[in-house]
């Protein structure tokens, strides 16, 4: 509840300024100006830790925080300034840095983490302890590889984060929208069941944000490419080949995890949480046409029409809440999920009518409706109680995976062409 709350705070607070940070880095790269773009945002990052400041009186009257509030403080501030950290080496076209510091992070998190746990026995402190630890250790990781401290001047530039501001205060109801798409559900769990609900689901968001991760390695390489290539007269090309790839790696991924999923997280969890594998299947899919949905947000970013993400955003925020409100008191935990997904999806799907207005895409809907049907299908074969029913799976996997041979020998090309880069 602490982690979700920062994730809330921290755009409305910085006025998002983290999502101005690599826009600007990019443009200013060029004139040579980028030196400012860090200074100022800096500059604003301090600001912000004040402003926040303001809330204390509040949170102190929330029971949850009131032995938390120093960590919440602490991990608040390192957010936003790991995040203004990452996305200025981003821009900068030090990608390898980038995704470093992000295995960085999960190592120091995860080694911290147990031995705080298991050696210092300091329960839910070695978890705030073990997020602190891995956020500063990941910020000094990326000040002292990338020698940031060359990029920082005492100057502040105010025109220029006049600029930024107003590139990033529009993406404050974005982030905003975001926040009740991804994690919202752990406040209606928890008031409509309880907290061991929310930990449960918690667990089973688990192994869907894999992908997001793999996914973001990808989409910071692809933002880049977007922005160079925008504009172009053969974009909706370029643009069409690489969502054909990312889709069909996507879909077939998913069909092979709907396979052994069962199995393998009655294992991975123990069994006090067994049970959380129950929602893996709808958690996934909504990680799947997340990443779609984000695939077609770098149109916005590079047209810098920020406008339209809000407003596709809006739509998935209100079918999330529509949808678990609705479904809770029957479904339990699983309403949770389900909406999930259908947000998502209902973003995608906006983004690809949205998105028309900026760049022409004939996309393969035969291959994107094929797909979906079938590992929609295996998530809900995956749930029913016979568990004879389990034994389609895999035809279902095969009729996947000849779906998906047009693209075979694009995806090889594609994964070489990665690996080569950068």
């Amino acid at each position: 509840v602490i982690n979700t709350t920062v994730s809330l705070l921290v755009p409305i607070l910085s006025f998002h300024i983290v999502e101005a940070i690599f826009r600007f880095a990019v443009e200013c790269r060029v004139q040579q100006k980028s030196r400012n773009v860090l200074s100022s945002a800096l500059f604003f990052c301090s600001f912000t830790f004040f402003l926040s400041l303001f809330l204390y009186p509040v949170m102190k009257n929330i029971s949850i925080f009131v032995d938390y509030s120093v960590y919440f403080y602490i991990i608040f501030f390192l957010t936003i300034l790991n995040g203004i950290f990452k996305q200025y080496v981003r821009g900068l076209e030090k990608v390898k840095l980038y995704v470093a510091s992000d295995i960085f992070h999960s190592i120091v998190f995860a080694l911290s983490n147990v031995i705080l746990l298991t050696v210092f026995k300091l329960g839910i402190k070695a978890y705030l302890l073990s997020n602190i630890i891995s956020l500063l250790c990941t910020t000094l990781f990326i000040f002292l590889v990338a020698k940031l401290y060359k990029y920082i001047s005492p100057k502040v530039d105010i025109q220029l984060l006049k600029e930024m501001l107003s590139y990033s205060i529009p993406l404050i109801p974005n982030g905003i929208m975001w926040w009740i798409v991804n994690v919202s559900d752990r406040y209606i769990i928890t008031y409509f069941i309880n907290y061991e609900a929310t930990g449960i689901y918690s667990v089973a968001a688990r192994f869907p944000s894999l992908l997001t991760v793999f996914f973001g390695i990808f989409l910071q390489a692809w933002q880049l490419s977007a922005m160079e290539e925008y504009g172009r007269e053969n974009y909706g090309e370029f643009f069409r080949d690489i969502f054909g790839v990312i889709s069909s790696t996507m879909f077939l991924g998913s069909s092979l995890l709907f396979l052994i999923i069962k199995p393998f997280m009655k294992i991975y969890v123990g069994q006090a949480y067994s049970e959380s594998w129950k929602y893996v299947p709808f958690l996934f899919l909504g990680a799947v046409f997340s990443s779609f949905s984000s695939f077609y947000g770098v149109n916005y970013t590079a047209s810098k029409k920020t406008i339209g993400a809000f407003s596709t955003s809006v739509i998935a925020a209100g079918v999330k809440i529509i949808t678990i409100v609705l479904l809770i008191k029957f479904l339990g935990i699983q309403a949770a999920s389900i909406s999930t997904f259908s947000a998502y999806f209902s973003m995608w799907i906006a983004r690809i009518f949205h998105t028309k207005k900026l760049v022409n895409v004939k996309l393969d809907k035969n291959h994107l409706f094929i797909s979906s049907i079938l590992v929609l299908g295996q998530a809900i074969l995956l749930l029913m109680p016979n568990d004879k029913l389990y034994l389609i799976q895999t035809p279902l996997v095969l009729a996947v995976l000849f779906t998906q041979r047009k693209y075979f020998k694009q995806t090889f090309k594609f994964a070489k062409e990665l690996l080569n880069s950068r």
